[in-house]
């Protein structure tokens, strides 16, 4: 936020070009011109918090913290200092300062909408789930036309299981934007979650008509139809995770129980102990495979889809490199005989049909290599590939094993899991797949 006046003078037009170059990343030129711009103007809060972004761009959050905290104390009332250097407390977790100047934002600014904004978003980054909610539904009674904050709302209450208030909201956004796709998306999901069939196919129809060829669409129109689409769209498995990249690990190990990239861990220290291989982790999230593996001899490759798993992956600074693609494309783009081992925790769950997969793993594996995979388990008497009500895949143990034989894995073993993790307090089943290519003869 930069402060703007009807008719910005030289030096307001000066500072937006220097966002724009931090925008840019044209990191050295904003910083030159920045050192200029305060040699002009050494008291103007505006350039401190230009001097955040730079250093926000630049990974450097403590400078950022630095440069905010000038900001305000060269403007102490300025609603747009006191929301940015929150911003960056309450990313930081130190919740409490965030959470105090958020509030005497919204005393100084009660008619600023985006300073509504600001705060609702401090709430939620210091992972203060009351005030949250709080801040969005008096955004929502101070500002009823702002359909941002109304969207927001939404999102949340539908995160918190409150389907039919959520479903209010969107409905309201819809009367006025009957176009917009998020909201028809939201509304869908809801009349999923409520088996409400009926609208589900409604908004579904609607969707498809508004973007006819977009996979997304298709994809929701085939599962209300009752059909299982063999895998899901990109843009689905990234709005699962992007939004809570933050929490994932905790969300996942303590509240789910999952253990899997413990297991798998063990396993591939099992077939080498000296450390010495080169790994693919497909779908690597947060790294919490290599998290457990720790450093190797070798280089660990992290795939994912999330930039911000991606992200979180990075700091524990194990593996050599990411690319953000998905799996599919990774396995299908990677070079033979590449890797002495392939590991893919809770993703398959989201790819569906294996038929691309496995044979793909067997090609750039190594001879002798191994392919560690999860899945959800089907019982034996379902299909081999089913789409649970929660959206993720379940595949078939015995079908799984028929396809590594078939693809030429020699070497297949199945770890039965009575609790792969936990879903709304109860244990889901699973299976953990060990299958070796051929060692060369």
């Amino acid at each position: 936020m930069l402060a703007s006046t009807p008719t910005a003078d030289p030096f307001t037009l000066q500072l937006q070009q220097i966002r724009g170059l931090i925008e840019a990343h044209q990191l050295p030129q904003a910083a030159q011109a920045l050192n200029a711009a305060q040699q002009q103007a050494p008291k103007d809060a505006r350039i401190p918090l230009l001097g955040m972004r730079l250093a926000e761009r630049a990974g450097n959050l403590e400078r950022a913290t630095q440069a905010a905290r000038r900001a305000l104390a060269l403007a102490p009332d300025w609603h747009v200092a006191q929301i940015e250097l929150a911003l960056l407390l309450a990313r930081q977790k130190q919740g409490d300062e965030a959470i105090s100047l958020a509030m005497r934002a919204l005393a100084s600014a009660p008619q600023e909408a985006q300073v509504m904004v600001g705060a609702i978003n401090v709430a939620l980054s210091a992972e203060r789930h009351e005030q949250t909610l709080k801040w969005a539904e008096d955004g929502v009674r101070r500002f009823p036309e702002s359909a941002g904050i109304r969207l927001f709302l939404a999102r949340f209450l539908a995160a918190q299981g409150r389907l039919a208030d959520a479903t209010t909201h969107y409905e309201f956004i819809l009367q006025r934007l009957p176009h917009h796709e998020e909201t028809l998306q939201g509304l869908l999901s809801c009349a999923l979650s409520m088996d409400d069939q009926a609208r589900a196919r409604t908004y579904a129809e609607r969707l498809l008509a508004l973007k006819p060829f977009d996979e997304n669409a298709r994809y929701w129109h085939a599962v209300v139809h009752g059909q299982t689409p063999p895998t899901q769209p990109a843009q689905v498995v990234t709005g699962i995770f992007d939004g809570y990249a933050d929490q994932f690990d905790v969300h996942l190990v303590r509240g789910l129980q999952y253990r899997v990239p413990e297991r798998v861990a063990q396993i591939l220290l099992e077939h080498h102990p000296d450390r010495r291989f080169n790994l693919l982790d497909l779908g690597c999230g947060t790294g919490l495979v290599g998290v457990y593996l720790g450093r190797i001899e070798g280089h660990i490759i992290g795939v994912d889809l999330s930039e911000k798993m991606i992200e979180q992956a990075a700091r524990h600074q194990l593996y050599s490199r990411f690319h953000r693609v998905n799996v599919l494309d990774a396995l299908r783009e990677t070079p033979a005989e590449h890797y002495e081992a392939i590991t893919c925790t809770d993703v398959l769950v989201y790819v569906g049909d294996l038929a691309p997969v496995i044979p793909n793993a067997l090609r750039i594996l190594k001879p002798g290599g191994h392919f560690i995979f999860s899945c959800e388990a089907a019982a034996e008497d379902e299909a081999d590939l089913v789409l649970r009500p929660s959206q993720r895949y379940a595949h078939k143990a015995s079908a799984v094993e028929r396809q590594c034989r078939e693809a030429g894995f020699d070497d297949i073993r199945i770890e039965h899991l009575p609790t792969l993790r936990m879903e709304n307090n109860q244990p889901l089943p699973g299976f953990l797949v060990t299958a070796r290519k051929p060692p060369a003869a």
